[in-house]
């Protein structure tokens, strides 16, 4: 009996083991936990060249002998130095990896270089850049839309990076004051639907950058800056419109002879899932987009993840809130019923699987809410309801209004919405066809603007990410890469 206890232990604790090695057969993309990711990357590299999309050297060079050093717990590169670095580690094979960032491996690679490890860093959450290991001596740094070849020069890196990481939070924290940047998002009414447009609005202690704009939709997430592109299906024969979102920095395939654009980029696209529905976007997230699916008369809300937009399967309200959230939904969901049904709407669909549910902007807040379709007289009509629920970490990372409704109100009684920078130095308060940016003072919006800008009639914010102290230069040069271009001088007034 002992013998076959001490077998049984003996065969339990193989498994184990045999479960915590990797599997030779893994597929490119496995992330592992590694065991020292500064034992990998640790000491001190030099930016030999960037890198073109020719696998050449290109570019201005702005980088070339600069610097990139790691030490346990600090990260330093480009003059900036980062605290508590997180990694993610993952074995991709070399040549297709490179293909998506639009270099070659011709000439970085030897014939028998197969899979390298590819890590990713993060400081606080944030996205900082990604790093192919070649050998022990080079390596491949993906950075703000740029591509530097890394040699390491040094062991170990400069005793004043580990000297200043005593100090790193209060550097950083100096860094970060003062110094506000936000991508907004805006969704603007046409003859034909909706087009959409991306505001980049950024101060230095309240001094005001150029105000940048691109007529796509451009975002952060934690894998880098993606672009969320809608495209009319009417050229296909089709009617609605179709939702894809794509990483700036990953190549789009070519079009083939007689391919639609829709048909080559079939790997941001789930086939089969196009309906003839019309998408309007209300929120966007980094990782998650807040829609209107209209068809057929029916408008219902969706909420959808960004690396599967057009998945036939959506995001339920358990799925983000859990259960508890689930149950608060179907009370609130009874409550609007009754309410219905006194005015004597009795076509109302009991069946809620807890999919008809999105966001809303009120008072300067994002608000859940659930909707309610139903039969009036043979024609379809729908009614919200709120939720009181606070929108999770995971679906609204940032939504905090350092000053009052009420005295946004009072210095502006004509606001529709308002938005205010993590460092509490800007806001920016919409109205019906402007959006004006202004300096905070103590728990007060300044006296005088920093600038005005003409909205389009009927535009509504969708998105608003902000970046602070070194992140702000960072997304500024990762948008001006993308192509965004500075807003004339004539339609943003500085005062």
């Amino acid at each position: 009996m002992v013998k076959k206890s001490l077998l049984l232990l003996l065969s339990f604790l193989l498994l184990i083991l045999s479960g915590c090695a990797e599997f030779s057969g893994a597929s490119a993309g496995k992330i592992i936990p590694p065991s020292s990711p500064v034992s990998s990357l640790g000491g001190k590299w030099k930016v030999l060249q960037e890198l073109d999309a020719n696998g050449s050297e290109g570019g201005t060079q702005q980088w070339l002998g600069s610097d990139v050093q790691f030490a346990p717990g600090a990260i330093s590169f480009g003059g900036h130095v980062w605290d508590n670095p997180s990694y993610k580690i993952k074995r991709v094979k070399a040549e297709d990896y490179l293909q998506t960032k639009y270099i070659p491996p011709a000439g970085i690679f030897g014939p028998k270089t197969e899979k390298v490890d590819v890590i990713t860093v993060y400081a606080a959450t944030n996205y900082l850049g990604e790093f192919m290991k070649l050998d022990d001596t080079g390596m491949i740094f993906f950075v703000q839309n740029k591509v530097l070849l890394l040699k390491k020069v040094a062991d170990e890196a400069d005793s004043t990076l580990g000297a200043a990481n005593t100090n790193a939070q209060d550097l950083n924290q100096d860094s970060r004051e003062g110094i506000s940047g936000v991508l907004l998002g805006l969704r603007i009414p046409s003859d034909t639907g909706y087009t959409y447009q991306t505001l980049w609005i950024a101060a230095d202690h309240h001094q005001l950058h150029p105000v940048l704009a691109s007529d796509q939709l451009f975002f952060p997430r934690t894998s880098g800056f993606w672009e969320l592109s809608v495209q009319d299906l009417s050229s296909a024969g089709k009617t609605g419109n179709l939702l894809t979102a794509r990483n700036v920095t990953v190549k789009v395939p070519e079009l083939k002879t007689g391919e639609t654009e829709t048909e080559a980029g079939a790997e941001t696209e789930d086939q089969g899932t196009t309906d003839p529905a019309e998408r309007v976007i209300h929120y966007i997230g980094n990782d998650f987009v807040a829609i209107e699916k209209r068809t057929s008369g029916v408008n219902q809300l969706q909420m959808l993840p960004v690396d599967k937009l057009s998945s036939s399967t959506e995001i339920k309200v358990s799925d983000l809130l859990g259960d508890k959230g689930f149950n608060a939904y179907l009370s609130a969901r009874e409550q609007a019923v009754a309410a219905l049904r006194e005015k004597g709407m009795t076509s109302i669909n009991q069946d809620e699987p807890g999919e008809n549910f999105g966001l809303i902007r009120k008072n300067g807040h994002w608000s859940l809410v659930g909707r309610i379709n139903y039969q009036n007289g043979g024609v379809f009509e729908e009614t919200d309801f709120e939720l009181k629920l606070i929108p999770p970490a995971n679906l609204i990372f940032y939504d905090t209004l350092v000053l009052s409704w009420y005295k946004i109100k009072d210095r502006v009684p004509d606001a529709l919405d308002a938005f205010t920078s993590p460092n509490k130095d800007i806001a920016l308060v919409k109205t019906k066809n402007k959006l004006t940016i202004y300096p905070i003072g103590t728990e007060q919006l300044g006296e005088t603007p920093l600038a005005e800008l003409d909205l389009p009639e009927g535009a509504t914010v969708i998105m608003a990410e902000w970046g602070t102290g070194s992140y702000v230069d960072s997304w500024e040069k990762s948008f001006l890469v993308y192509g965004a271009q500075a807003l004339a001088k004539d339609s943003v007034r500085m005062r």
